[in-house]
């Protein structure tokens, strides 16, 4: 993975992951305790799902049909919104970053970008491969999770990355399955 795939993915870069749980709060809140099982349960039916919507625009597929596609798929309206308010805030920092013309148009094309296309259209833009965008964006996922736990329970950070590190082989894995899919 290159430096701007771990600028991407690095929590300080300011997306907005940080400020959102992905349905962990709400789980918590009914009593889940093993949050491992809940990061996998959601690479498999949700983040996999996002690696490929991620891919998909990185190629330059039709934003527009891809974010119709993605809206059918995700049957949360909160997470709905979520991944909109958080694919926003990421365009509108890539806008800071780099300065093209495919940020800028798209940020005006729709006000309210689903993460997972948003962050396919600023992996394109850091000239980031399918392989590398759908693992940034099966990360991010994962990440952003695994940051909630350690603000919702008594957890020592470094068990969340060890969590991170045991999932990384699946990641890497379901990767390059979204790579070559499409």
């Amino acid at each position: 993975m290159d430096a701007l795939a771990l600028l991407l993915a690095d929590s300080r870069f300011p997306s907005g992951g940080y400020a959102h749980s992905l349905g962990l709060e709400q789980a918590v809140a009914e009593g889940l305790t093993d949050v491992p099982a809940f990061v996998r349960a959601r690479q498999r039916l949700v983040a996999g799902a996002d690696a490929r919507f991620a891919v998909a625009a990185r190629r330059g597929e039709d934003l527009a049909a891809l974010d119709a596609e993605w809206s059918a798929r995700c049957p949360s309206p909160e997470l709905r919104t979520a991944a909109r308010r958080l694919g926003a805030q990421l365009l509108r920092s890539a806008s800071a970053v780099w300065d093209d013309d495919r940020i800028a148009a798209y940020r005006e094309a729709s006000s309210a970008t689903p993460r997972p296309i948003a962050l396919g259209v600023v992996g394109a833009v850091a000239g980031l491969d399918d392989e590398a965008v759908a693992l940034l964006s099966l990360y991010d996922d994962a990440a952003t999770v695994t940051s909630a736990a350690l603000k919702l329970l008594p957890l020592d950070p470094a068990r969340a990355a060890r969590w991170l590190a045991e999932l990384a082989p699946e990641m890497e894995r379901a990767a390059r399955e979204a790579a070559a899919d499409r």
